[in-house]
């Protein structure tokens, strides 16, 4: 089939499809016609630019309502995906640069390359083999040391990166449910299949001031008794 329109951003990708791909983690809910019918496949290159185009749309979603929980704990994630990430590469660096002679140019380019990392910084000069085996045992250090880092800043972030705490909840929303009770807030009708992300937390943000002016006039009814 031919994959047809696609959305774009914030502003267009319906909401009921910027859920299934919370849920379900496939892209192609990006494109309009992928709720009657499935059978196409995407490149890679086309799973990539739809999955940075799904977390900008998260990132505005989260900006747009002050999810600060969310907001926290994707930020968290990068910081922990960060750490982790540099740490296999520094690793993997590392186990080339301990099979090199030491005399040999591609030492001394390894030796720049580890410069270039803060918080690898060697700041005697590495010129024969005495010194290139005391450094190469100074990055051994440095390199455990870091991996204690990665491994302490993991177990801090232990509770907040629980997948039930955001992916859960997310995976698990009852749109319906929740499609309901805003029609019913906000005396409306909703299509979920139609409605763009932004007007469906829009809504939202309105039924829940609703919600807190109700309370708020209820509590002046109680005290004037």
């Amino acid at each position: 089939m031919s994959k047809n329109k696609i959305y774009l951003s914030f502003e267009d990708l319906p909401v009921y499809n910027f859920y299934k791909i919370v849920e379900t983690s496939d892209m192609r809910w990006f494109y309009e016609k992928f709720r009657s019918d499935k059978d196409f496949t995407l490149s890679d290159d086309e799973l990539l630019e739809l999955a940075i185009r799904y977390k900008d749309i998260y990132d505005e979603r989260v900006k747009y309502t002050n999810d600060t929980k969310s907001s926290e704990y994707y930020r968290k994630l990068n910081e922990m995906s960060d750490l982790e990430t540099k740490l296999f590469r520094i690793t993997s660096a590392f186990d080339i640069l301990i099979d090199m002679k030491v005399d040999s140019d591609l030492f001394s380019e390894y030796v720049i390359y580890f410069n270039e990392d803060e918080g690898f910084v060697y700041s005697k000069e590495v010129k024969d083999k005495e010194t290139a085996l005391e450094y190469i045992e100074w990055l051994r250090r440095k390199i455990k040391g870091f991996r204690t880092k990665v491994k302490v800043t993991k177990s801090n972030y232990a509770d907040i990166l629980k997948p039930a705490d955001i992916n859960s909840k997310n995976a698990n929303f009852d749109i319906v449910k929740e499609k309901i009770l805003l029609q019913e807030s906000l005396v409306l009708s909703i299509d979920i299949y139609t409605c763009p992300l932004i007007e469906w937390c829009a809504m939202i943000i309105r039924s829940e001031e609703k919600s807190i002016q109700a309370k708020k006039d209820l509590d002046k009814i109680k005290n004037k008794r």
